[in-house]
């Protein structure tokens, strides 16, 4: 490849993660991860590989915020080879595992036990402060159990089947609309989502898991973990992806951790991604098939979506025959014409999903 090949795929990367995070995403995981392995090879130190979330639109009518601790990210790996190669690195014997959740990252600021400040990660430095909106998720406490001064990280989600009763017709998948509504100003839809909260600040912690036990004494709800040896870690990433679909919020992989903190503050961070802790993501679940033709279905609320009929394509166990394009700007990008070949996928390993029109590109 030239360095002008270079140079091209790393500022698809850029506007890939823009895209992403300010939720209208141009690819999927699989095919942004794909990319940035590819520039790792040549520029393992290439700053499109250290980037950390992405600025909030300059349009954004919320108040800019500076992070007291940054909010980083995780080094990923997409294989159980690539996760022995992560933990030979380590000489841990106890690691903690919970799931990865495909959410929208928050911070939330207590002092003397009262909720003051809720901020989005922004680009891991500065975030929107989004706190009139968050206020009014259920399930976040706006007075802690104990007056003390914290700082809690976590995930804003909407749940699977909220999503399908109120949103489906609308919108592509539950983390956009969670991410979308976060920033709407006026927040009525906020009481539609949840936080799951997976971080503390301001309290010492010796491991892991007594970090998630304090998490509850306070009054939040943590996703599902799992304290043990590596060999409990790998069975329950296994029983995890098998039954992924049962999981009532959306996740991409599961988050494996050092399970000691004195360890892992010891280690550090290398470009605002723990050496500790590692994310180790499901593969992608696609398929090649070709397009039928597209009709036009009304849905309850008299809304006109259109459908993609399909050769019938298995992804992930699943048959596939009719993808919903979900608005007329999808079908308009994807550009699709009877007979055309298309990748489709489930993401998250549920929602089907056209990527893309596979003949567009070789024309």
């Amino acid at each position: 490849m030239t360095e002008e090949s270079l140079e091209s795929a790393k500022a698809k990367l850029r506007r890939w993660q823009e895209s992403y995070y300010n939720l209208d995403p141009e690819v999927s995981d699989a095919e942004y991860d794909a990319l940035a392995d590819w520039v790792r090879k040549q520029e393992p130190e290439a700053m499109e590989l250290k980037a950390v979330g992405a600025p909030a639109p300059k349009n954004s009518l919320w108040e800019k915020v500076t992070h007291k601790i940054p909010m980083g990210s995780l080094d990923k790996v997409n294989s159980e080879k690539e996760f022995e190669e992560w933990i030979t690195k380590s000489e841990a014997k106890q690691f903690f595992i919970t799931h990865k959740i495909d959410g929208s990252s928050m911070e939330l600021v207590y002092e003397n036990g009262e909720l003051v400040q809720c901020v989005t990660r922004g680009d891991g430095a500065v975030g929107d402060d989004v706190t009139e909106n968050v206020r009014r998720i259920p399930n976040i406490p706006s007075q802690l159990k104990h007056p003390i001064s914290v700082t809690v990280r976590g995930e804003v989600v909407m749940f699977k089947d909220v999503f399908e009763k109120f949103y489906a017709e609308e919108y592509a998948n539950p983390r956009n609309t969670a991410a979308g509504k976060v920033r709407k100003r006026g927040g009525e839809d906020c009481l539609n989502l949840s936080f799951l909260a997976y971080r503390l600040h301001g309290v010492e912690c010796v491991a892991m898991n007594t970090m998630f036990t304090q998490l509850h004494n306070l009054g939040f709800e943590t996703p599902d973990s799992l304290t043990g040896s590596i060999e409990d870690i790998k069975d329950c990433f296994k029983s995890v992806k098998a039954s992924r679909d049962s999981v009532p919020y959306e996740i991409d992989g599961m988050v494996v951790s050092i399970n000691d903190m004195r360890t892992l503050e010891e280690l550090g961070d290398l470009n605002m991604r723990p050496r500790g802790q590692i994310a180790w993501k499901f593969e992608a679940m696609m398929g090649i098939t070709r397009m039928i033709n597209v009709r036009w279905q009304v849905g309850p609320s008299g809304r006109v979506t259109p459908v993609a009929d399909i050769e019938p394509v298995e992804v992930g166990g699943v048959t596939i025959t009719s993808v919903t394009l979900h608005n007329l700007s999808i079908f308009n990008d994807l550009k699709l014409w009877p007979g055309c070949r298309v990748l489709v996928s489930r993401r998250n390993d549920v929602i089907p999903y056209i990527e893309k029109n596979l003949d567009l590109e070789a024309a």
